[in-house]
C-alpha cells in the first residue's frame, strides 16, 4: 500500500499541465492517502490484541518488562560446523577449536616465503639508531604532568 500511495503521490505531483486531470490525482491521492492510514491503525490494533492475548492474566507487565530491562534471557549456543572432511563438531569445545584452527593461521617457519622471512628477521632484530638513549624519570614525569586532563591522552 505504501508503494500505491507513493506512485500516487508522484503521479500527482508530475501532472502539471492539466487542471482536471490533477485534481482528479489529487483526489485519488487523499482517498489512497485515508485508506493507508485506516489500515495501519487497523493493523496496530490487531497486532495489540495478539499481544494482550499471549500475556497471562496473572503478570501482564513480564512481557514488557524483561526485553525493557534487558533480563530476557537468550541461550546463545554455538551450532555443529561442517569439516572439510564431511564430518560435523560434536561439542561446544569441538566446535570453537575448529573454528580457531581455521581462522588463524598457523605462524610455520618452515613454510614461509622470502618476504615472511625477510619481516620476520626485521622484527626480531632491534633497531638501534646513532642518537638512542634511556628516558629519565624526570622526564616522563614532566611529560605526564603536561597532559591536560580534560582531554584524551
Amino acid at each position: 500500500m505504501r508503494k500505491r500511495i507513493n506512485a500516487l503521490r508522484r503521479r500527482y505531483q508530475r501532472t502539471t499541465n492539466n487542471n482536471g486531470l490533477r485534481e482528479k490525482r489529487i483526489n485519488q491521492y487523499h482517498d489512497g492517502t485515508l485508506q493507508y492510514q485506516a489500515a495501519i491503525k487497523r493493523e496496530k490494533f490487531k497486532s495489540w490484541k495478539e499481544f494482550c492475548n499471549l500475556t497471562s492474566a496473572t503478570n501482564p507487565w513480564n512481557t514488557i518488562y524483561k526485553p525493557a530491562s534487558n533480563k530476557a534471557k537468550r541461550s546463545q549456543s554455538l551450532t555443529t560446523l561442517q569439516k572439510p572432511d564431511g564430518s560435523l563438531t560434536t561439542d561446544i569445545n569441538g566446535t570453537i577449536t575448529y573454528m580457531l584452527d581455521y581462522l588463524i593461521p598457523k605462524d610455520e617457519v618452515d613454510n614461509e616465503s622470502d618476504y615472511h622471512n625477510t619481516n620476520r628477521t626485521q622484527t626480531e632484530k632491534p633497531i638501534q639508531m646513532v642518537d638512542d638513549r634511556e628516558y629519565l624519570s624526570e622526564e616522563i614525569r614532566m611529560a605526564i604532568e603536561a597532559i591536560n586532563s580534560k582531554k584524551a591522552p
